[in-house]
């Protein structure tokens, strides 16, 4: 395929020798691909704090005749994204009819999730989230909910877990070693905080399980293992139903191994929280 049908994201991750500087950009452009495309030359140099110059050698090394060509490109790409806004003024009118079609795309998505995740890779991510000293999931947005549903899942069947703040990622990660797991969400509009979270973590040598929407996402370049999760509605966001399958699969194959020690810290957790609940 000629370098020009190629699509932008396919360019910048098969750029070679890309300067520092021209990195900066690259990794902006992933991590705002929708929002880049709003953008000057110069909102782009100063978001990525370069310079106008920088950009067009940028756009140039992507095999663009300039920033206007590239912008162009991006502009395709955000249409692209958007255009999943169609499907909401295509929805049904009645509540019922939404009810079935909402019901449809969720099945739809899970069914895409368990063409994509085999028992090998399954089996995998059980044994690296069940063996981790410690665990730490991250997200921002829609992600964070996704990690706070998986951390309290962990945490039922008796696995330490941290839901990340996204204020203090680096932190939070600077407490983990190498024994200890990074559990990354992250879709698109990807955020930079949880991007930037899984490459530290990869280079101090931990490992990173990570969640998203996409192979070409900036988190695959910092995963030990990837799982998929497919999330189309017809809202402007992310259908929790495919993760939320994903997640108790992990967590049930786990607790499966070691059924009586699963269920002795279940029973702990409800002894101690049953003050907290009102009696019927």
């Amino acid at each position: 395929m000629s370098a020009t049908k190629n699509p932008l994201l396919n360019r910048i991750h098969s750029a070679q020798g890309l300067s520092p500087s021209q990195r900066q950009i690259a990794d902006c452009l992933i991590a705002n691909l929708n929002e880049a495309a709003l953008w000057g030359v110069e909102e782009l140099a100063q978001k990525t704090q370069t310079c106008v110059a920088t950009v067009v050698r940028f756009a140039k090394k992507l095999e663009y005749s300039g920033y206007l060509e590239m912008r162009k490109a991006l502009v395709t790409d955000a249409k692209k994204h958007y255009r999943r806004g169609e499907q909401l003024l295509q929805a049904p009118v009645k509540a019922s009819a939404t009810l079935l079609e909402v019901a449809r795309r969720d099945l739809r998505n899970i069914d895409t999730l368990v063409k994509a995740v085999d028992e090998n890779l399954l089996q995998q991510v059980v044994k690296l989230v069940k063996n981790s000293h410690y665990r730490l999931a991250i997200g921002d947005g829609v992600s964070a909910l996704m990690a706070r549903q998986f951390a309290y899942l962990l945490l039922n069947i008796g696995l330490p877990v941290m839901e990340g703040n996204p204020a203090d990622f680096a932190t939070q990660v600077g407490m983990l070693g190498s024994q200890d797991l990074l559990i990354a969400i992250s879709i698109s509009p990807y955020s930079q905080e949880t991007i930037d979270a899984g490459a530290y973590a990869r280079k101090r040598g931990i490992p990173v399980l990570a969640f998203t929407d996409s192979k070409n996402s900036p988190l695959v370049k910092s995963a030990s293992l990837i799982l998929p999760i497919p999330g189309e509605n017809l809202l402007f966001s992310h259908s929790l139903t495919a993760f939320g399958v994903l997640a108790h699969a992990i967590a049930t194959s786990i607790a499966s191994q070691e059924p009586q020690v699963a269920l002795s810290k279940m029973r702990e957790v409800e002894r101690v929280a049953r003050k907290k609940f009102t009696k019927i």
